[in-house]
């Protein structure tokens, strides 16, 4: 038999929607309708409606153009990936940024909008919050182990 050849599956569009949008490229664009149709505008995610623009009269390649915008991103950001692989600060705020998503993740399986709660300013001072929590705690945990706090 020959060699079997292996991919990494994406899992089609949300895969690539995904990609692109931690490569911080937004996938969003407005149209607006020609004035003799009502000339209303309307957001148009063109990764996700790919299949639907000849109903916008747009081109595929404006989908080109913003995959490869995040191709481009992501070739320039290769040398700091490279040494985020071994800073171990990186990972702690991963870990940090899980924690400060718990109550939200927790909001969406309860059924709320999830990612709307956490983009609204109280989501955003919460989740700064529960990320410093853990920071302020370390700190001081550090200072008593070298002595500079006195117990209480």
């Amino acid at each position: 038999m020959g060699e079997r050849e292996t991919t990494e599956q994406t899992d089609g569009i949300p895969g690539v929607h995904s990609i692109v949008l931690q490569s911080g490229t937004n996938p969003v664009l407005t149209w607006k309708a020609p004035p003799t149709a009502g000339g209303y505008s309307v957001k148009i995610d063109l990764i996700a409606n790919i299949f639907n623009l000849d109903d916008y009269f747009m081109e595929y390649t404006s989908v080109l153009d913003m995959i490869d915008r995040s191709i481009g991103i992501y070739e320039s950001n290769a040398e700091s990936a490279r040494f985020r692989i071994f800073n171990p600060l990186f990972y702690i705020g991963l870990v940090l940024d899980l924690i400060s998503d718990l109550p939200f993740i927790a909001l969406g399986k309860f059924g709320f909008n999830h990612q709307k709660a956490r983009t609204s300013a109280v989501g955003r001072l919460v989740k700064g919050v529960l990320f410093l929590i853990p920071v302020f705690a370390a700190f001081l945990t550090t200072l008593h182990h070298l002595g500079y706090l006195d117990p209480v």
